[in-house]
């Protein structure tokens, strides 16, 4: 019985191939309608996660696992993070590293030209905490803070200011003395375009905690960084820094406490509607070429009419007309699919491996724009199968 089964099936894919094969260019159309929609499915998807892959980079690359805190300058009754409050933040559970930053502001010369200048007054963390990226140079050092030494680290855009003036191992001015620069930084990332203006963004100088507030004689930071040891430690640490400013503080909700994994989860929702409002769009790409494969069906039943009545008289059961048929939409949605994927994923690794960028390809969704291709095909393809199975005898013998 399998045997038989078998035997029969093959000779259906024979007669289905045939068919095919005996409208060559139509066939091929037909199968490049399906690749192009099934190509675009995976496509999409691939934009979509490289997309989303890019956002998070951005905001992970301001600081891993980083939780931050600042006052409202704007509330009705203002409040301020002091050092006491610094403190206590570090002996929080799940806090691996804690970066406090003053920030002033002062006007320089620079070839003769007055220029506004951010000064930052933080400790060695803030590197770690903030993946702060040294051009040239080096950072400030433990030493350097707790003995409150004048040194700077210049910000690469006030570097390019001083070029040829100063560089590392030479000399600025700010409050009226010398600060010896040891080094030039950048930031990770463009932290601007991924959560909000950096503090060490733009024309900045960052010198130890200690001097700045020695000069600055200020009694509150602006923000403090904290990096928790862990993803999952992240929420306890929010939760302890904002019980620390609720029990130090007459209202919390002079504070702002934030993590960066809620800007990760809006870009990642973000991303993830973006991405499947375009598989919608892309998928319509794939309903055309369904609708296309229902109208070669229909032309090839009525061309194949006469033909289809011979086999029926000759004794051909109609469920051998209804899956041959099947089998040649079939067929055509298959090797849509198998096209369109090799187009769909074969292009974006091709592109990343010239421009040297890791381009992610789903698996899932090359898999899920397969199945839909193949059930496409199919599903347009059974209304022209089953018109033909369904043909009377006698009106497709007689038929011109």
């Amino acid at each position: 019985m399998a045997r038989r089964a078998t035997d029969w099936f093959r000779l259906l894919l024979r007669f289905a191939f045939a068919g095919l094969a005996g409208r060559r260019g139509r066939s091929g159309l037909t199968i490049l309608g399906m690749a192009i929609g099934t190509a675009s499915v995976v496509g999409v998807v691939s934009i979509g996660l490289l997309g989303r892959e890019y956002v998070v980079s951005l905001i992970e690359g301001v600081g891993s696992n980083l939780v931050f805190t600042y006052a409202h300058s704007r509330s009705v009754d203002p409040e301020w993070i002091d050092f006491d409050d610094v403190g206590a933040f570090r002996r929080i559970p799940g806090v691996r590293d804690l970066a406090p930053v003053l920030i002033d502001s002062q006007v320089m010369s620079v070839r003769g030209q007055a220029q506004p200048v951010d000064v930052l007054g933080t400790t060695p963390a803030y590197a770690r905490v903030r993946n702060m990226v040294l051009v040239a140079g080096r950072f400030v050092t433990d030493q350097e803070e707790s003995s409150g030494e004048k040194v700077a680290v210049l910000s690469q855009d006030l570097a390019q200011l001083l070029a040829g003036t100063t560089g590392v191992g030479g000399w600025i001015r700010l409050y009226d003395l010398r600060f010896r620069v040891v080094g030039v930084y950048k930031e990770g990332v463009e932290s601007a375009a991924a959560v909000q203006k950096s503090e060490a963004a733009g024309v900045t100088a960052i010198v130890p905690l200690s001097t700045l507030r020695s000069l600055s004689q200020r009694r509150a930071v602006d923000v403090v960084y904290m990096q928790a040891r862990t993803p999952d430690a992240v929420a306890g640490v929010v939760r302890g820094v904002t019980e620390v400013l609720r029990t130090r503080h007459r209202d919390v909700n002079n504070f702002e406490v934030q993590s960066l994994d809620q800007y990760l989860v809006l870009a990642r929702k973000v991303s993830d509607t973006l991405t499947l409002v375009l598989i919608a769009i892309a998928a319509i790409s794939l309903l055309v070429g369904g609708i296309g494969i229902m109208n070669i069906m229909l032309i090839t039943v009525t061309e194949r009419t006469r033909d289809i009545g011979i086999r029926l008289a000759l004794g051909a059961h109609r469920r051998d007309i209804l899956m041959q048929f099947l089998l040649e939409a079939g067929i055509l949605s298959f090797a849509g699919g198998v096209v369109g994927i090799a187009i769909g994923a074969g292009v974006p690794l091709y592109l990343g491996a010239i421009y040297h960028v890791e381009v992610p390809v789903s698996s899932l969704s090359v898999l899920i724009a397969f199945l839909v291709s193949v059930a496409v095909g199919v599903f347009f393809g059974l209304y022209p199968a089953r018109r033909a199975a369904a043909m009377n005898i006698v009106d497709a013998l007689g038929y011109e």
